[in-house]
């Protein structure tokens, strides 16, 4: 797995972490170049029920693998917005498997797929979407209803019969994860099995962000676990909230070598969720704050700067911020009206954020929730008119394999658990000292395994070293083995990785 560390999978874009990319023209990525590869399309509606005229014309790659006699396996990248094509090679690295062809697509409104494109989100930051969102979401007009997960999923279907698969198999990663669930419940005849790397969870996630914040102490705790923190591991949630109370009465500012610097509470909640892509960045975290209630704000201001390279989502061909907006505010279950203004859209969010008890944030508070969030993104998206209809129930007795890293605050592991209980027969493997991405990063070849165990059919893959593989089904965990720690370096150098 040594090309995973140097070649990551797409993840998931949240708001609150990513910085947008510069503008950039969109250029269609190329096929691999590869002997076998091979660049395909097809053409869907752009509105199955035929009220909205149009098409989309879906890219796709394929990689060939001699003998192939099972199932093709689709990659589902993350986003929403992420590419597939450009990333083929990174899953070839990762999933290439004797006796399956792998195949990636760019999904509808991605990379070569119809991108959406709306220039001033593509110039400005998630957590300053407002504005520019809603600017987008009426310059799409009425095609802005048809680019959800559902349609997503339906575009698969049609990928499928132009493969002439009886069946499929899946590998989906963050976002990803919720197109292969909406697919699996519409078709659950086609699914051979899946793998659900950081899966977000069985619904679209809180739009106040509670279910990351409620998970910030257990990471922190976990990513110090052993002493890795030093002496900032003694109390590290208890610094963090002093901190952010600090912060919120007096950000830090500073010029750090030559450049003006700035942290703000929010910026504090965003460094650290940033950070579960890189374990040795999340270990830094407590030490900076330390240093910041000591009065040594350098070490936060260097670190924040350095997170914004990690989470850097690259060009508009990789990753379209329009899309990302679209999906995820058709979708996302509101905190608010959506026929409401935004003015009442905000009152209604600040409503459900002062009935969420404090507890349930710390070390953070309700304004983190407000900002972490989707209201930033979300409050001044029109309202639309397409009703999306409640999902089909979940198959019984679909193989599934749940990766899940216990750093993971994108799509915390209190998510992967609630999915594999309502999965019977699934299984998750828990990464310890992994984030985000866990075939991406995995430091010991534990997921890797597993992965190609599940692949070929083999049954109870063993972990190498500090996996931890649980069985679980109907609200019960069985370990089944955990042998050796993880070693204490990173599982993945830092610098910009694809999400």
């Amino acid at each position: 797995m040594s090309a995973a560390r140097t070649a990551p999978l797409p993840l998931l874009l949240v708001a609150l972490t990513a910085p947008a990319p510069p503008a950039a023209h969109a250029a269609a990525p190329s096929c691999p170049p590869r002997p076998l590869a091979r660049c395909f399309s097809v053409t869907v509606p752009l509105d199955r029920s035929g009220a909205v005229l149009g098409s989309v014309r879906i890219r796709a790659a394929r990689i060939r693998s001699p003998r192939a006699a099972r199932p093709p396996l689709i990659g589902l990248t993350g986003g929403p917005g992420q590419a597939g094509v450009v990333f083929a090679e990174t899953y070839d690295i990762l999933l290439a498997t004797p006796g399956r062809d792998l195949v990636v697509f760019d999904q509808r409104g991605t990379g070569a797929s119809g991108l959406l494109r709306c220039r001033r989100l593509e110039r400005t930051l998630p957590t300053s979407f407002a504005s520019p969102a809603g600017a987008c979401g009426r310059s799409l007009g009425a095609r802005r209803p048809f680019y959800t997960s559902a349609d997503s999923a339906d575009d698969l279907e049609a990928l499928r019969v132009r493969l002439g698969a009886a069946r499929i198999a899946l590998y989906a990663v963050s976002y990803g994860t919720r197109v292969a669930l909406e697919y699996a419940r519409r078709y659950p005849r086609r699914v051979e099995r899946m793998i659900l790397d950081s899966p977000i969870g069985l619904d679209a996630p809180d739009p106040l962000a509670r279910e990351t914040l409620a998970a910030v102490p257990r990471v922190i705790r976990s990513a110090c676990r052993r002493g890795a923190c030093g002496v900032a591991g003694a109390r590290p949630v208890a610094d963090i909230a002093a901190l952010r109370a600090r912060l919120r009465r007096t950000p830090i500012r500073l010029v750090v070598r030559g450049v003006p610097g700035r942290v703000t509470a929010d910026d504090l909640l965003t460094m650290i969720v940033g950070a579960d892509l890189d374990p040795e960045l999340m270990r830094a975290i407590p030490r900076a704050v330390r240093a910041a209630l000591r009065g040594h704000g350098g070490p936060l201001v260097r670190l924040k700067r350095r997170l914004h390279s990690v989470n850097d989502a690259g060009p508009v061909s990789a990753f379209s911020p329009a899309l990302f907006a679209t999906t995820t505010c058709e979708e996302s279950p509101p905190a608010w009206d959506p026929a409401a203004g935004p003015v009442a859209r905000r009152s209604q969010a600040q409503a459900v954020a002062d009935a969420t008890p404090l507890a349930a944030l710390h070390p953070f508070d309700r304004p983190a929730a407000l900002t972490a969030g989707l209201l930033a993104l979300c409050a001044d998206w029109p309202a639309t008119a397409r009703a999306i209809a409640p999902p089909p129930p979940l198959p019984a007795g679909l193989p599934a394999l749940v990766l899940a890293g216990d750093l993971d605050l994108r799509t915390p592991l209190e998510k992967a658990r609630e999915l594999t209980r309502a999965l019977p027969g699934a299984r998750l493997l828990v990464e310890r000292g992994v984030g985000h991405g866990v075939l991406g990063a995995d430091p010991d070849g534990c997921a890797d395994g597993a992965v190609r165990a599940f692949l070929a059919r083999r049954s109870r893959p063993r972990c190498r070293r500090g996996g931890v593989s649980l069985s679980l089904s109907a609200g019960s965990a069985r370990a089944t083995r955990a042998r050796t720690r993880l070693p204490a370096g990173p599982a993945a150098p830092p610098g910009r990785r694809p999400r």
